[in-house]
């Protein structure tokens, strides 16, 4: 039964994307667990861990980390209502709506779900609304831009940004951190790819990198040229920017680790983020990815 109602839901998900409406309406998966809502710009973000519904029907998580990130629903919710201000268009983006001691969509499925089979199912879903909001992208724009949204509560107060490279890594030395095998480690391969001629530790922390950005709105940010290499803990990135942001699928992409204090503790820090972000994803894309917000 389970089997029959997960193809079911997963050709719901693929006829809404074959449909091609401009409604642009959320799209929700088994019993309202996962929203997706479709978008028009090359620009895909998820946010797995804002969740707040813990229903008796799904097993709790017995091992894993199961604390929620609190407010990144609200702070996405947040983001894409800032990328249809500023753009006029709607960016895509896919919520997960379970309390994570229910299912951890950024782990894989055996340590996400823990047998459970409507977590297992909704892990499912929720990786196909990215794949298929990712697909819709590319065959759109010819590349994405992929953004996976957590919440940290570290001491050093700051943005963290994933590129799938440990903290040992980007202390290498730069000859290394600009080699081949290093670039393709990382969630921005395209990105380098794009720009052969840029070394790749200025896509990194670079006077021009998303870090530098970011700080200069005001917020924060490593790696950046100010911290080149983090401090730990530091979280580089996880089973979602490693499945999804990849060169060969014309993905690029981060996970973005917002600090708790002064950035998601009241509605109009988040805000002021929301502003911030959009406003150098405008800058950042276009010069990085070759395609316009």
């Amino acid at each position: 039964m389970i089997r029959l109602c997960l193809f079911v839901s997963l050709w719901f998900i693929a006829a809404a994307f074959a449909a091609d409406e401009p409604t642009l309406k959320p799209v929700f998966g088994t019993l309202r667990y996962v929203e997706y809502i479709p978008g028009e710009l090359p620009l895909v973000l998820s946010a797995p861990h804002g969740g707040l519904l813990k229903p008796k029907s799904v097993a709790d998580r017995t091992y894993g980390v199961v604390d929620s990130d609190a407010n990144t629903q609200d702070l996405a919710r947040r983001i894409a209502a800032e990328v249809k201000k500023q753009t006029g268009k709607s960016m895509d983006l896919v919520i997960s709506h379970l309390h994570r001691s229910k299912l951890d969509p950024n782990r894989e499925i055996k340590e996400a779900a823990q047998g459970d089979k409507t977590a297992e199912k909704i892990w499912q879903e929720y990786h196909s609304y990215i794949e298929k909001a990712l697909k819709k992208a590319v065959a759109r724009h010819g590349r994405a831009f992929f953004i996976d949204l957590h919440g940290q509560n570290h001491k050093d107060i700051r943005v963290e940004l994933g590129y799938m490279h440990r903290v040992a890594d980007l202390a290498k030395p730069t000859q290394v951190i600009n080699g081949i095998d290093f670039r393709q480690s990382g969630s921005i391969q395209l990105i380098s790819e794009l720009n052969p001629d840029v070394p790749y530790a200025d896509l990194l922390f670079g006077s021009e990198s998303l870090g530098a950005m970011i700080e200069q709105h005001g917020f924060l940010a490593t790696p950046s040229p100010r911290m080149t290499v983090p401090t730990e803990p530091y979280f580089r990135g996880g089973y979602t920017i490693d499945r999804h942001s990849r060169a060969a699928a014309h993905v690029a992409g981060l996970q973005i680790e917002a600090n708790r204090i002064r950035l998601r503790d009241t509605p109009e820090n988040r805000q002021k983020f929301a502003e911030a972000l959009v406003q150098t994803l405008r800058v950042y894309i276009p010069k990085w990815l070759k395609v316009e917000l």
